[in-house]
């Protein structure tokens, strides 16, 4: 089976070694064009060390458009930075509890990211055309967004849900601006319009709706009052993503009230609040406006939530049936589907980012921050901030990473290791074994995964047996 065999010839040397390694943040510009990412990069060597050698060094098989790429868009930067950030997912799911880690779903991601760490550590896969390169991307993409999907049915914790959604969300962020700069689709970090990208979200939505309730129901406007004509430098699809979801739950809410209480006149709370207020608010509108240092965005509506849009949930359509139920019976502990999940989960990206919390994770990514004020008998205020500045460095859960040792290591009653204040390259050889010792199968048998022979496979014979 193939994660037996992944588990039994991984090199765990250099694995060890990711598990102990710190995550290269990034930021809008090391994302924009080489020039500006240049301009504004100076406290990251790892990236200025990238940028020296793209801008010298020129393959024969990469052609002109893949030689302009951004630092952290190049293959050898995502080659060296996406295992280590696949291993800190692991390290973040190595804090759940021994039963936790005996799960189906939760084994089933495990060894997937296993997986994937193999397939990007592979020495060949820097030296492959672009071409194939956007092809392994890609089936990277579609996997990781698979594996975020599972993780929303299998954890109950949201605070760790988040982390992971933190760090996954990071991870699809860097696959996708590599394919959009290397397929010119529009999507590149670049100066963007608020107001252009705000009036897409809101037909998005509404076209949504349209489609699942069909023409016989009349969807609610949304009245897009922008204040200013400004620009940002962010991620086109990124910021239409905060905003197309913020719009789904104002709709969602308009609409579920129109249809439970279609002639109940409103409350004494809200006519009296109507009495006092400078103008009444018809329906939903969004407003956006901006500052010298910050862009932001108020969507008002006067029907409140729906208290379950505001907790975790898996991804559902405006209808609220689940969308990716064929993802869990796609799920298995003994082996990894990949054909079948390339193949049928197209739609996997865009849905593992929906939902509240995911909007909130995804703007604070990058220094900002979304927040909702739900009052019955008033409404619903959604507001959102943006910053400027494009070098801002991306939030990363690296104080719950710092503790998650401590975690693991306590559970499987190794108190001496998990005493330890700072995680050393031995420290994180004891809880990568630990680890991998409680996704296995035979978790009685822990010698079989200290033996000291399994780090003297090489990393392409272990691929090539994988």
């Amino acid at each position: 089976m193939l994660q037996s065999q992944v588990i039994n010839v991984l090199p765990r040397r250099i694995l060890a070694g990711l598990w102990a390694s710190q995550e290269t943040r990034i930021s809008l510009s090391h994302l924009s064009s080489i020039t500006a990412a240049t301009k504004n990069n100076t406290s990251n060597t790892k990236l200025q060390q990238q940028q020296q050698q793209q801008q010298q060094q020129q393959p024969n098989n990469i052609n002109n458009s893949e030689s302009t790429l951004p630092a952290a868009s190049a293959p050898s930067f995502l080659c060296s930075e996406l295992p280590v950030r696949y291993t800190h997912i692991l390290r973040l799911l190595s804090t759940l509890s021994p039963d936790a880690l005996q799960s189906p779903i939760v084994r089933n991601v495990a060894h997937s990211y296993l997986h994937d760490i193999c397939t990007l550590l592979h020495p060949s896969l820097q030296n492959t055309s672009p071409r194939a390169f956007r092809t392994m991307l890609t089936k990277l993409q579609q996997r990781q967004a698979t594996n975020l999907i599972r993780l929303r049915y299998a954890l109950t914790n949201s605070t760790l849900l988040d982390n992971i959604n933190t760090i996954g969300f990071g991870i699809q962020l860097l696959l996708d601006q590599h394919l959009s700069w290397s397929n010119q689709d529009g999507n590149q970090t670049q100066v963007v319009c608020p107001v252009t990208i705000a009036k897409q979200a809101i037909d998005d939505a509404r076209h949504t709706y349209a489609s699942a309730l069909g023409s016989q129901h009349e969807i609610p406007d949304i009245h897009l009052q922008p204040r200013i004509e400004t620009e940002l430098t962010y991620i086109p699809n990124m910021l239409h993503r905060v905003l197309y979801e913020t719009s789904m739950m104002a709709l969602r809410a308009k609409i579920s009230h129109q249809q439970q209480t279609p002639l109940q006149k409103d409350s004494w709370l809200k006519r009296r609040w109507d009495q006092f207020t400078t103008h009444k608010r018809e329906g939903i509108v969004l407003q956006v406006f901006g500052g010298p240092t910050s862009v932001g965005f108020r969507l008002e509506t006067d029907t409140p939530l729906l208290q379950s849009d505001l907790l975790p949930d898996v991804p559902r359509d405006p209808l609220g049936i689940p969308t990716c139920a064929r993802i869990l019976g796609q799920t298995s502990d003994t082996m990894i589907h990949t054909k079948d999940e390339e193949e049928n989960n197209n739609s996997s990206v865009w849905d593992a980012m929906s939902g509240w919390r995911s909007a909130k994770v995804l703007a604070s990514h990058y220094g900002g921050n979304l927040d909702v004020m739900s009052v019955d008998g008033l409404g619903a205020s959604f507001y959102l901030a943006l910053d400027r500045d494009p070098s801002l460095l991306e939030r990363y859960p690296s104080r719950t990473l710092a503790t998650a040792h401590k975690m693991l290591l306590r559970h499987h009653g190794r108190a001496a290791a998990a005493a330890s204040p700072a995680l050393t390259l031995q420290t994180a050889q004891i809880q990568l074994d630990t680890f991998i010792n409680a996704i296995s199968h035979d978790p009685q048998t822990p010698e079989r995964f200290y033996n000291p022979h399994h780090h003297s496979v090489s990393l392409s014979a272990a691929v090539g047996h994988a």
